[in-house]
């Protein structure tokens, strides 16, 4: 099969030379390749591109025609190549970004405004989300989700931070509803949970002493509460509406405040941390505005 780029390329060569042997030289190929190319394009156009004498070589009436075609499609194409490049070097432009819904609110707000602090002509098009979310079919260029969030499995994926989980509730449900000593007291609480496809939602506690670890307790909750938000969560323990396992940066003003009280906190809960990655498609290739951003994140997290 004929690679018409390569022929038209050899026979713009021969053309503006007028020679075979100069186009070989140029092209840094045999004569015998840029001959080849040549003959094939005239065997797919079915006409003589070329008059050939031992001495010279001369466009037929046709060819200098077509030399004229081939030389506008190449200029294009240098044209349409050069706006590529330099897009990718430029930082301007959209960036598509897809973000864990309740972690953009406590964190990534500063983040973003000190990237377009840093690069004005580059608007962020953000879109929050709790779901599972496929990068390349949602057009996104980057995305910052937890693991369990990731569909498709040809990412590459950074950890930027994993954010520890700690059971909360209300002072004012406490004091109604009374304070678990132990896990196994959750029972008879209101739990306030995540959606799950499966129930009933688990809890592990492990019990620290003196530094060591002891064993782990797994507890079994039919939560009172589901919902896809970890900001309505956080909104519904403030209500008073049971007990709840939430990131501890993003409820450390409450508990400051008071408005929020750490249960059970002997021990700590080992299957809750939120780990929240920075994922995009490849390595290689990428565009400077993404690549700025994916560098700026993974400094400003650490």
């Amino acid at each position: 099969m004929i690679n018409l780029f390569q022929a038209m390329q050899a026979f713009v060569k021969v053309a503006d030379a007028g020679s075979f042997a100069q186009a070989a030289e140029q092209l840094n190929v045999s004569t015998s390749v840029v001959t080849r190319h040549v003959s094939s394009l005239e065997k797919h156009l079915g006409i003589r591109l070329f008059q050939r004498t031992t001495r010279k070589v001369v466009l037929t009436e046709a060819g200098a025609d077509y030399a004229d075609g081939c030389r506008v499609v190449m200029s294009e194409l240098e044209e349409v190549e050069s706006r590529a490049t330099t897009t990718s070097k430029e930082v301007a432009g959209d960036l598509r970004i897809v973000a864990l819904g309740s972690f953009s609110l406590f964190r990534l707000t500063p983040l973003f405004a000190e990237y377009q602090a840093k690069f004005p002509q580059v608007n962020l098009r953000v879109t929050l989300t709790e779901k599972r979310v496929d990068l390349l079919e949602g057009g996104f260029d980057v995305g910052i989700v937890t693991e369990h969030m990731i569909r498709s499995e040809s990412l590459v994926v950074r950890r930027l931070i994993n954010s520890h989980a700690v059971p909360v509730a209300a002072a004012t449900y406490l004091a109604q509803a009374g304070q678990p000593k132990t896990p196994a007291d959750l029972a008879r609480h209101r739990v306030i949970a995540a959606a799950l496809d499966t129930s009933p939602q688990t809890w592990v506690f492990s019990r620290s002493g003196n530094g060591d670890v002891g064993d782990e307790e797994s507890v079994a909750l039919d939560a009172s509460f589901t919902v896809n938000s970890m900001i309505m969560q956080k909104q519904a323990t403030l209500g008073a509406m049971g007990i709840a396992l939430l990131p501890l940066e993003m409820v450390a003003d409450e508990l400051r405040s008071g408005s929020l009280v750490r249960v059970l906190d002997d021990y700590a809960v080992t299957n809750g941390d939120v780990a929240v990655s920075l994922v995009y498609p490849s390595r290689e290739f990428v565009p400077r505005k993404i690549r700025e951003f994916i560098d700026l994140a993974v400094g400003f997290f650490n």
